[in-house]
């Protein structure tokens, strides 16, 4: 471990628990925005620690007012850092329960709104959706990651049905993205983040109005196809020319 990593874990810890306070505080009085305001600050911190620059692609194709279920490929730790400090709007996301587990992290998202999902239990599961599905109704957008895990080799895998229920239940639009670059900068259990250029695709919205629980397939489909075409017609950041020893 150089100095650099040493930085990096040093201001991790410092803003996981400056923001992780102050994003609890705001859970418990309500306040989303707030919360929605310290995730935006942390991922900015551990970004500029790691230097990784994010650019932002198809901001355009996002409707103002209509909440939405975000779909997102997940094949780094740096996912969420990504969508956190990219996506133009703030939202609430649905989560493993296995999460909960995870020391000091899992306590500060439970008390900041996530949704959990038990994939051992079907009726949980479903409980949980409706959760989302009420949030939503409230006017808060929900992000998924549809496989479930990450990706061991960057490539997108098969999607889980589970947030595609919950945008045909809530009546709202999916709105597929492309994270390119972050499995190059940070593996799959890889413990090290080396700098460069994450590039967030937006992609024009997938309505679901009109559309039943028997239509999930196709609506998987056309998302799935949506985001892998973000990723193959993307280029991958030239990142190995920028990396540190």
């Amino acid at each position: 471990m150089n100095a650099r990593h040493l930085w990096f874990y040093g201001v991790m810890g410092a803003m996981t628990a400056s923001c992780g306070v102050r994003a609890v505080v705001a859970g418990v009085r309500g306040r989303v925005a707030e919360i929605e305001r310290q995730q935006r600050r942390w991922a900015q911190a551990l970004l500029s620690a790691a230097k990784v620059d994010v650019e932002v692609r198809g901001a355009e194709h996002i409707r103002p007012g209509r909440p939405c279920v975000i779909v997102s490929n997940h094949a780094s730790s740096l996912d969420p850092l990504v969508l956190f400090l990219g996506m133009p709007m703030g939202f609430t996301y649905v989560a493993k329960r296995e999460l909960l587990k995870v020391p000091i992290f899992g306590w500060i998202i439970r008390r900041t709104g996530a949704v959990f999902v038990d994939r051992g239990d079907n009726a949980a599961a479903r409980a949980s959706l409706k959760v989302a599905a009420d949030r939503m109704r409230a006017g808060q957008h929900v992000l998924v990651f549809p496989e479930g895990t990450r990706s061991p080799d960057g490539r997108l895998q098969p999607f889980k049905k589970g947030g595609f229920v919950l945008a045909i239940d809530a009546g709202a639009d999916l709105l597929p993205v492309s994270i390119v670059g972050a499995s190059t900068l940070c593996p799959r259990d890889h413990w090290f983040i080396h700098p460069g250029k994450v590039v967030l695709c937006i992609h024009p919205p997938v309505s679901t109005q009109g559309r039943t629980y028997e239509d999930r397939e196709a609506l998987m489909a056309a998302v799935h196809g949506a985001i892998d075409a973000g990723l193959g017609e993307t280029r991958e950041p030239d990142t190995h020319a920028d990396r540190a020893a």
